[in-house]
């Protein structure tokens, strides 16, 4: 068991002494020993959940069936690719592993005049990229090569004096006059073509710095690239214009966020259990000053009928044992005052018993009481009758604020329902509307 013996750390004084509140009867070395063992408990369960989640990502197989009714496999859509399966396979006693290709589904005819159609609109809405007009092209093109949810296959002829590339860049280098270039788009799918031809005019920009040397990089790669095209590596740019290139892989490691976005859930836990402990102490706050008014009339009819304050708190407490075996639920007033009854049992003086409770209570009006039955304790009051139907009418109007703060909240709460059911009735109101024009 982790403990702060092993750990050599304690937890925050302030802590303990909330968990006391809620954990009535128990010592602070128990309630510190609690609090770790809750807050590592926690940790190993976010840790194990961590490192299952880790495992099914690196290692679990895919055991979806890819087979329909034991003969057929769906093929990709026509904008999909062609694909491979691995299957095995058995005719009577032989079996054998086959790999299956796939081809994707193809067009009829009258689908693919269909998509022919709208492979040519979408290229000539989008092939000028960001340039406004084919007549002044200052930009790179936008040559596409396939569109979303279309199988056509598009390729480009650019033109002649490669003014225009291939990826849609435009070489301006050198350029001192607006020039006009032709480049064809080529739509094919498996044995049929279209060629759409397209005219614009590219005009010189004047290029800063920076984009002329990345302009040079792009070339020194080209030529790098087709130099070495035979060869088994590629060979990058290591110089431009006397300065050297350096180079490095972007990797995304999918497993490190994993792992950082565990420890940053780890590192949550102390938070949120403090979160939850302070919810927690101020229920029971407000179930405090809620039990209070009955507390006090109950005390003040005990003792009206003679009997004295340690009698009164005996009775109290057993009629409250009595409800929790009839099922009742656990009130934190109730706990407080059997630790009381059970410190009176073992010896302790009456008084010292109840400015304790009242300290435990952490509520002014508890603590109020508590002081009262300590100074008759003392003085011998007689006046304990008359203070104590005082305080009694005192907390006849608390409970009418309590209830008016309780009614409050209620409504806060059917906010959110109510306005959800005006826009209903709202939504209601307008479909009917629509559908009676």
């Amino acid at each position: 068991m982790f403990s702060k013996y092993k750990l050599h750390i304690s937890a925050q004084n302030s802590k303990i002494e909330d968990m006391k509140k809620l954990y009535t009867g128990f010592e602070s070395a128990d309630m510190e020993k609690l609090y770790f063992c809750r807050l590592f408990s926690i940790a190993m369960l976010a840790i194990s959940g961590i490192s299952l989640f880790l495992l099914a990502f690196t290692v679990m197989p895919d055991k979806s069936s890819i087979l329909e009714r034991d003969y057929y496999i769906e093929r990709d859509t026509p904008a999909g690719q062609d694909r491979e399966e691995d299957l095995a396979v058995s005719i009577g006693k032989d079996e054998k592993d086959i790999t299956v290709n796939i081809p994707a589904k193809k067009y009829s005819a009258v689908e693919y005049k269909i998509k022919l159609d709208e492979a040519i609109e979408y290229v000539r809405k989008n092939y000028l990229g960001e340039n406004q007009s084919p007549d002044e092209v200052s930009q790179s093109l936008n040559l596409i090569s396939y569109i979303p949810e279309n199988a056509i296959k598009i390729s480009w002829e650019c033109d002649t004096e490669g003014i225009v590339d291939s990826d849609g860049s435009l070489k301006r280098i050198g350029l001192t006059e607006p020039k006009a270039v032709q480049i064809t788009a080529v739509f094919s799918y498996y044995e049929n073509e279209k060629r759409i031809t397209l005219d614009l005019t590219v005009i010189p920009i004047e290029k800063s710095s920076s984009e002329i040397l990345w302009d040079k990089w792009k070339e020194k790669y080209i030529e790098l690239s087709e130099s070495t095209a035979c060869q088994d590596f590629l060979q990058l740019p290591s110089v431009i214009e006397g300065k050297k290139i350096l180079y490095k892989v972007q990797e995304s490691n999918y497993i490190l966020v994993i792992i950082a976005l565990g420890i940053f859930v780890i590192a949550l836990i102390p938070v949120i259990l403090d979160s939850r402990m302070k919810e927690k102490i101020e229920h029971r706050e407000q179930e405090l000053r809620l039990d209070y008014p009955e507390f006090v009339e109950k005390f003040v009819l005990l003792i009206s009928a003679g009997l004295n304050c340690k009698g009164a708190w005996h009775r109290m407490t057993q009629e409250y044992k009595r409800m929790l075996k009839n099922g009742g639920k656990k009130r934190y007033l109730y706990e407080e005052m059997l630790l009381t009854e059970r410190q009176l049992s073992n010896g302790m003086n009456e008084g010292k018993a109840y400015e304790l409770f009242g300290k435990r209570m952490g509520l002014l009006k508890y603590m109020k009481f508590s002081t009262v039955l300590v100074q008759n304790l003392k003085k011998g009051s007689a006046d304990l009758l008359n203070i104590l139907e005082y305080e009694s009418a005192d907390v006849l109007k608390e409970r009418r604020e309590n209830a008016k703060i309780l009614g409050e909240q209620a409504g806060t709460k059917l906010l959110m329902p109510m306005m959800l059911m005006m826009l209903e009735v709202f939504a209601i109101i307008i479909i009917a509307a629509f559908q009676n024009m």
